[in-house]
């Protein structure tokens, strides 16, 4: 059974406020549980919610650390890391919010693994299931995301959503700074703990989504995150499903005639993609023609 627990929820230009509140509701409710939370902002250049975060130096158990440059959200992770005081840490996003109130206790018990996986959940909205292609994204995997189907592959299933870790764990194997974009962050840490053998506990403990970004600036992230995989393809052959369809695209011949067809495509299915009801279907597609157009 855990009896002390750090928080760690790095953030840029979001209020944290309420989900402090919310952690800190769950952790006092827990006797005889030693805690912290620790909210490291990567230089927010919102004033705004900087101010609003500022809040949470007074709050009880809670610190706000504030980097004075950007560093990005790996460095940011493993500063964390660094500054934890207890050997048990829980990483949050900062857009997640809490729907248990047993949230922190139902982690504690779950101490024979070196990393938790709790997950995620979204609520029910018709109109963002409508309109929002990162809420579309999310309702169509949550079927493959419980924590039995994730268990099924505990290192490619990994998030870094919401997950508890093991401190002098995460000191060896910290998150690699050198990944500059968005992106594949969390799937290069996974195969990392992979190629260690550290065990990965998939639970059903998930946080709820709170903040789905506009369809333009999801697609200019999803973008990003095709050059962050272009960077790493040597290290994630045979680990991430777009390579490995990319690499039998490859084999078969048909590669010039998918970038090709791309080509012809890529400007309707984007216009689709960014507009106010776009097709969850076509958005697989777009990013492997994307990957693929970043070689020509």
């Amino acid at each position: 059974m855990i009896n002390q627990l750090s928080i760690l929820i790095p953030t840029y230009n979001e209020d944290c406020t309420s989900q402090v509140t919310e952690l800190q509701h769950c952790a006092n409710s827990i006797n005889g549980l030693q805690y912290e939370i620790i909210v490291s902002d990567d230089a927010s250049t919102n004033q705004e919610i900087a101010q609003k975060n500022a809040q949470i130096e007074s709050m009880y158990h809670c610190r706000l650390l504030r980097q004075p440059s950007n560093i990005g959200r790996a460095a940011n992770r493993n500063f964390l890391v660094k500054q934890a005081r207890y050997d048990w840490l829980l990483f949050l996003d900062c857009n997640v919010g809490i729907i248990d109130e047993n949230f922190i206790k139902n982690y504690l018990t779950c101490d024979k693994a070196d990393v938790v996986s709790g997950g995620v959940t979204i609520k029910n909205d018709p109109q963002l299931s409508s309109s929002n292609l990162r809420y579309k994204y999310e309702q169509k995997i949550a079927p493959k995301h419980t924590a039995q189907q994730r268990q099924m592959h505990p290192y490619q299933s990994f998030r870094t959503t919401n997950f508890m870790a093991r401190r002098e764990m995460m000191l060896t194997h910290l998150f690699d700074e050198a990944i500059a974009r968005y992106g594949y962050e969390d799937v290069l840490f996974g195969k990392h703990l992979c190629d260690a053998n550290i065990t990965i506990q998939h639970t059903e403990n998930p946080v709820v989504l709170t903040h789905f970004e506009a369809n333009e600036n999801y697609m200019a992230k999803l973008e990003e995150a095709m050059h962050t995989l272009h960077d790493l393809q040597d290290e994630l052959r045979g680990y991430s499903p777009l390579l490995s369809t990319a690499e039998r695209l490859k084999k078969t011949g048909m590669l010039a005639f998918t970038r090709s067809f791309f080509r012809k495509v890529s400007q309707s299915l984007r216009k689709n993609l960014t507009g106010a009801q776009p097709r969850i279907s076509w958005l697989n597609p777009y990013k492997l023609g994307y990957f693929l157009s970043i070689d020509e």
